[in-house]
C-alpha cells in the first residue's frame, strides 16, 4: 500500500492534559475511523493496521491515551468515563459534522468506547455508526472482587498491593521491576500506569442498548491471558446484535501479533458502518434481532 499522507496535532484538554494525534488520509473523508490503544500501550500498536488498509477515502485517526506516549497526564483523575471525554473530544476534533465515525478499540480503548456508548447514546447511530471492540470487556475485570475463587483474589490482592506500591514509591516500584523484567521506555511511568491499573479494575458498563442501532464487531484471541475470551463472550451477550470472532491461538496483543485478522475485521466494519448508513437514509432498518448465539463465533486465521 502507498503510504498515506500524515498529520500530527495536539489536542488540549480542559484539565491541562495534551493529547497526540496523527491522522492519516484525505481531507475530505467518506468515513473517519478512530483508533484507541489500550493500557500501557501506544498508538504505535496501530502501524501495521494503518499500512494494511486498503481504504484511500477514510480518514484513520489514532491518539495516545492521556499518560501515554506522546499524551500528558493532566491533573483529573484516571477513570473510564475521562477517556470517553477525550474520545468524544477526539471526535469532534476530526470529524466534520457529516462524516460518519468508526470506533475502533483495544483493550482500556476498548472500555474507553464502552464507557462513551453508557455516557452519550445519542451519539450511536448519529454520528457513531459502527464499532469494533478488540480484547476488551465491559467489567468485572478485578480479580480481588467477589465471586472469583480464592487463589484468584489472591492475585488481584496481590496486583493491587503492588498498584500501590507503585503509586506510592514509582523510583522504588522502576528499580525492582527492572530486577524482573526491564521496562520498555514507550510505557508510561509506574504510578501513571498504576493509577490506569485501579481505574480499569473499578471499570463497569451496563446499559449497552445504544450499540445495538449500529453493527458492532468483537474480535478475540483465543488464548488472551489478559483480558479472557469469557469477557468477550458477555460482551456478546450485552451486545446481541454484535457479532463475536475468535482467533484460533490468539493473544492479547492482537493488533501487533495479528494484523492482519485485526486489518479483516476493521474493514468489515467500515463496510458494514457506511452500508448502514445508507440503508438508515433510505428505510428503516430493523437492528432488534442479532446473529444469535448459534452464529455469533467466526473464527479467524
Amino acid at each position: 500500500m502507498p503510504e498515506t499522507p500524515c498529520t500530527y496535532v495536539g489536542l488540549p484538554r480542559p484539565d491541562g492534559a495534551r493529547l497526540a494525534l496523527e491522522l492519516h488520509g484525505p481531507c475530505d473523508p467518506d468515513l473517519v475511523l478512530v483508533l484507541a490503544h489500550g493500557w500501557q500501550a501506544t498508538s504505535a500498536i496501530w502501524d501495521k493496521t494503518v499500512a494494511q488498509l486498503a481504504r484511500p477515502t477514510t480518514l484513520v485517526v489514532r491518539y495516545d491515551q492521556r499518560g501515554h506516549g506522546r499524551s500528558t497526564t493532566g491533573t483529573a483523575r484516571p477513570t473510564m468515563s475521562l477517556l470517553a471525554d477525550d474520545l468524544q473530544a477526539v471526535i469532534d476534533a476530526t470529524a466534520p459534522e457529516d462524516v460518519p465515525v468508526v470506533l475502533v478499540g483495544h483493550s482500556m480503548g476498548g472500555a474507553a468506547v464502552l464507557a462513551l456508548a453508557e455516557a452519550r447514546p445519542h451519539l450511536i447511530g448519529d454520528k457513531v455508526t459502527g464499532a469494533l471492540l478488540v480484547a476488551t470487556s465491559s467489567g468485572g475485570l478485578d480479580l480481588a472482587g467477589a465471586g472469583h475463587p480464592l487463589r484468584s483474589r489472591l492475585v488481584g490482592l496481590l496486583r493491587h498491593a503492588m498498584a500501590g506500591v507503585c503509586v506510592r514509591a514509582p523510583g522504588m516500584a522502576y528499580r525492582l521491576h527492572n530486577l524482573w523484567q526491564p521496562r520498555l521506555s514507550t510505557q508510561p511511568p509506574m504510578d501513571v500506569a498504576a493509577r490506569w491499573f485501579k481505574a480499569l479494575m473499578r471499570h463497569n458498563v451496563t446499559q449497552l442498548e445504544a450499540l445495538r442501532r449500529v453493527p458492532v464487531h468483537i474480535l478475540v484471541g483465543e488464548n488472551d491471558p489478559t483480558i479472557p475470551p469469557a469477557h468477550s463472550h458477555r460482551l456478546a451477550e450485552q451486545i446481541p446484535t454484535a457479532r463475536l470472532h475468535v482467533v484460533p491461538r490468539g493473544c492479547h496483543r492482537l493488533p501487533t501479533r495479528h494484523s492482519s485478522s485485526v486489518v479483516e475485521v476493521v474493514e468489515l466494519a467500515c463496510s458494514e458502518a457506511l452500508q448502514h448508513l445508507h440503508e438508515a437514509g433510505s428505510e428503516p432498518v430493523d437492528t432488534t434481532t442479532g446473529l444469535g448465539p448459534a452464529e455469533v463465533h467466526t473464527p479467524l486465521v
